[in-house]
């Protein structure tokens, strides 16, 4: 259905309101598939310039539920004919450009809509990319703020849409376009929402449980008991004095200490592929996962060069951190990687004799003195030179195994 408003405004209109009716539905259909925002924002825009009025520049730009983006950007030109996208790290939010811009001027006095006339000099000068905006032809400008819910709460929490487009049409923006716009943008603000309630599902998921774990849980394995019998290099590291350095130091620099900690050795696993599945005190769980028996080799070196990297890495670190000692132990074999807990209360892991097997040779780094120890299950298929224990007894084994640390 046509928006009334627009439909009743005089003039040529005819074409125009087929292509507001066709865009409408376009944007309804996009909305109710897998929605990809940059795809539906780039011909959204393009559909704006080709069929209801020129449109030279869009943006459009959400925050994100994220452990490190605050935002994503994304911009289209018509020169261009693409979208651009950039996602600003949190560190940044404050960095020059974004606070002396329009959006952000809207957002911090709580302006719905902003429009501003390209044409008059006196306005040029009232932001930066004003001047941008005049030497590529702009001639009339608005923006849209919408908050997703309640608006006292959205405005609080930065959860909503933010859009600008900029015309370089002679005369600027009709009250027809204008009306098309706003009506248009009801649509599209609903497909934003739909992917931002979607991607903050995957990206919260992925910061809490893993990607690999996530994409399980959003392919609909959520009930206690559903999981897959895999096998994979297992990979547990612990800090180690953890208790006495607690309890000699403040509980902040503590925790900034055990951070650094967890972002130097969980980082070098990621930055090998491996999957960083749980957090645990002071120490953390993470897997290779290993798809056939001709992986094994290529995933155990990854388990090994990814402990050599974090151990660099914190080594080098320019604080306290750089002290910290720890112990590694890595293990193959088949685990149930799946849902474990309660009926109510659910975690998305891994468990079985394997996992209790890396953990035991973890523990094991202690009495030893090694900081890493890997079993047979490893070393056989690494052609590194060894050294060698006695075959060690561990608590839940009858037989004594055999372990080995990197020569």
């Amino acid at each position: 259905m046509i928006n009334p408003t627009i439909a009743k405004i005089p003039g040529e209109n005819a074409d125009f309101d087929k292509a507001v009716d066709a865009i409408e539905w376009w944007l309804t259909t996009q909305a109710l598939g897998n929605v990809s925002l940059t795809q539906i924002f780039t011909e959204f825009s393009r559909c704006i310039d080709q069929t209801l009025f020129p449109l030279i520049r869009s943006h459009v730009t959400m925050r994100q539920m994220h452990p490190f983006i605050d935002h994503t950007d994304h911009t289209w030109s018509r020169n261009e004919g693409e979208l651009t996208s950039n996602s600003r790290p949190r560190s940044l939010t404050d960095d020059p450009n974004w606070v002396r811009s329009p959006l952000y001027y809207m957002l911090e006095n709580i302006i719905l809509e902003y429009r501003c006339d390209m044409r008059q000099p006196e306005n040029i000068k009232k932001f930066p990319i004003f001047s941008d905006f005049e030497q590529i032809g702009g001639t009339d400008y608005i923006a849209f703020l919408t908050p997703f819910g309640s608006q006292e709460t959205a405005i609080k929490t930065h959860d909503g849409v933010m859009s600008s487009w900029l015309t370089d049409k002679k005369g600027g923006f009709a009250e027809r376009d204008i009306a098309a716009l706003k009506h248009l943008l009801t649509l599209f603000d609903i497909a934003a929402r739909v992917f931002k309630r979607e991607q903050t599902l995957q990206d919260v998921l992925s910061a809490y449980l893993g990607p690999l774990a996530a994409q399980q849980v959003m392919e609909g394995k959520t009930q206690r008991g559903d999981g897959d019998i895999i096998q994979a290099v297992i990979w547990i590291c612990d800090l180690r004095g953890s208790s006495a350095l607690a309890d000699q130091m403040e509980m902040a620099a503590y925790l900034a200490l055990l951070n650094q900690f967890f972002e130097s050795m969980s980082e070098a696993v990621m930055a090998e592929g491996g999957e960083v599945l749980k957090f645990m005190g002071d120490g953390f769980l993470a897997i290779f996962p290993t798809p056939n028996d001709e992986a094994i080799a290529d995933a155990a070196n990854r388990a090994l060069t990814a402990a050599q990297n974090g151990a660099n890495a914190l080594a080098a670190l320019p604080s306290e951190a750089a002290r910290l000692k720890f112990g590694i132990g890595i293990h193959h074999g088949d685990v149930m990687f799946g849902n474990i807990g309660a009926r109510e209360r659910l975690d998305f892991s891994v468990i079985g004799p394997a996992v209790n097997m890396a953990s035991r040779l973890q523990d094991l780094t202690k009495t030893l003195d090694a900081n890493l120890l890997v079993t047979s299950a490893i070393a056989e298929h690494l052609d590194r030179p060894w050294q060698s224990f006695p075959p060690q007894l561990v608590p839940g084994l009858k037989y004594r195994i055999d372990v080995f640390t990197p020569a």
